[in-house]
């Protein structure tokens, strides 16, 4: 019998956050007293297994799609698994789909470790840290991956946060948002406007948007109008993948390292991260909760 995957708590105050390491290293709630900072993610998908239905997921060695799951890496065509049917594309990377290992697990802070090594769903092996720690006010994610191939190769690390549709606004200024094509990948990059621009803040209910913003600036702002904490979102990823499916309850704002296909699109920015052998990709996503109307600085 396959046993459940394990449940971890960590605390600071009345701010919780629970993970599930064995889950795709996910996170399933974050709570400040009684309102969900994230999207709780249900018994059914906890007992399902269901990353898709959690509160957050890594997105390593890459974030989004890679077109037709193939690109070309130094001189050689390199081709991954399907991730599922009927998508055509390898996406979200591998860390979403394995079990991480809890390690240095204390009230307020747990670092999950995954070690990869090479398959049909990435060719190079890796190991991959995140350190989740939380203090009354904020959750924080402190993010490494480390190349363990002998030669370069392209490697990265952002998450994927689900938020409650239900009365929520998103303020955050970008470079450009890339639109996409029927195959659901980036085909032209524009200014912001309309459904898609967000500066001044706008409410996300009524929206159907799957598209990655390049040149992110400053940090994003949620707000619910029925809700005492709006959220923060603080990260130096130069990119982000909004995700607002028409009529769903939840929404994301992904903070990501390159647009989504970078592989597959030479000068493109922010492009995929290249990291040399033994060394680390590192970044940080802080979440921070803030009295509703506060000032973002």
């Amino acid at each position: 019998m396959v046993s459940a995957p394990r449940l971890l708590s960590i605390t600071a105050s009345d701010s919780v956050c629970k993970l599930m390491p064995e889950l795709g290293g996910s996170l399933a709630s974050w709570h400040i007293g009684d309102q969900a900072m994230l999207r709780t993610a249900s018994t059914d998908n906890i007992a399902a297994s269901e990353p898709l239905g959690m509160a957050s997921f890594p997105l390593v060695p890459y974030s989004n799609r890679i077109g037709d799951a193939r690109f070309d890496w130094a001189g050689e065509r390199i081709k991954l698994a399907h991730t599922f049917a009927p998508e055509p594309h390898a996406i979200h990377g591998v860390g979403w789909k394995s079990p991480w290992t809890a390690e240095r697990h204390t009230d307020a802070s747990v670092t999950l470790v995954l070690k990869h090594a090479a398959d049909e769903h990435w060719p190079w092996d890796f190991e991959a840290l995140q350190t989740i720690s939380i203090t009354p006010y904020e959750l924080r994610l402190d993010l490494s991956v480390r190349n363990l191939a002998d030669c370069d190769v392209p490697l990265a690390f952002g998450h994927h946060p689900y938020f409650e549709q239900a009365g929520a606004s998103l303020c955050f200024d970008a470079g450009k948002v890339w639109m996409t094509g029927d195959d659901q990948l980036p085909s032209e990059a524009i200014d912001l406007a309309g459904q898609f621009d967000f500066r001044r803040g706008a409410p996300i209910e009524g929206r159907s948007i799957d598209h990655c913003y390049a040149g992110v600036l400053g940090s994003a702002l949620i707000e619910w109008a029925d809700r005492r904490w709006a959220l923060e979102i603080v990260s130096p990823l130069s990119a982000a993948v909004v995700y607002v499916p028409a009529g769903g309850d939840a929404f994301c704002f992904e903070p990501v390292p390159h647009i989504n296909n970078a592989l597959n699109m030479p000068g493109v920015m922010p492009s995929m991260p290249v990291i040399a052998a033994g060394k680390l990709f590192e970044t940080s996503i802080q979440l921070k909760a803030r009295l509703k109307c506060a000032a973002v600085k």
